[in-house]
């Protein structure tokens, strides 16, 4: 399902280079949630940058047996990317929100009433954004993430900021999506997260040190 080899990136600030991503390496080949972890500044948000196609890379990335470079627009129908803050418009209603989503990827409003159950969003469908708490804006991110129904899920700190009690709701649900046939890949910090990843892989320095 993704296979990344010897993947680099660098980034021109100011007048010198940083090396981002050193030569990476990794290969997963069935819908699991894997979690990479490391420090600020290892490279896992621009790793998940690399496989959605977001920044330039050498080496090579396939998504389905597609490299990511030369197939952007078949590759941005089975990927997602949500990083870290995912823009909500405060004024509009999770159902709102939810239309649009599902408007975009011809999802009907039974499937959308069954993610909102399932994320335990339902009795908030009529409150606005601004109305919500982190955690609960997190699920709906995840829930426009389900209507839009990619194969490969790419997510920057999906528990950032949450206790842990809402850590663990969001761990079971990737983890319950994941067995629903995607591949979720979260960059994390958090080790409650960790406790639901089926492999990790673990950054430093712009490499992938361990699994």
């Amino acid at each position: 399902m993704l296979e990344v080899t010897n993947v680099k990136v660098k980034y021109r600030i100011g007048g010198g280079v940083v090396e981002a991503l050193r030569g990476v390496s990794l290969r997963v080949n069935e819908p699991l949630l894997v979690t990479v972890s490391g420090p600020s500044g290892s490279g896992k948000t621009t790793l998940l940058k690399a496989i959605a196609g977001r920044v330039n890379y050498d080496g090579s990335i396939k998504v389905m047996n597609l490299e990511v470079k030369y197939n952007m627009d078949a590759v941005r129908k089975l990927v997602l990317y949500l990083p870290v803050g995912e823009v909500l418009i405060d004024e509009l209603t999770i159902d709102e929100i939810m239309r649009l989503a599902s408007m975009s990827s011809n999802v009907n409003d039974a499937h959308v009433d069954d993610i909102l159950e399932w994320l335990g969003l339902s009795r908030l469908r009529n409150r606005r954004v601004f109305e919500l708490s982190t955690g609960e804006r997190r699920r709906v991110e995840l829930a426009i993430a389900l209507a839009k129904a990619p194969r490969l899920m790419l997510i920057d700190e999906p528990t950032i900021g949450l206790d842990e009690g809402n850590a663990r709701i969001i761990g079971e649900v990737l983890r319950s999506m994941s067995r629903q046939g995607r591949l979720i890949l979260a960059a994390t910090h958090d080790p409650v997260l960790m406790e639901y990843s089926d492999l990790n892989f673990k950054m430093r320095d712009g490499l992938i040190l361990t699994r």
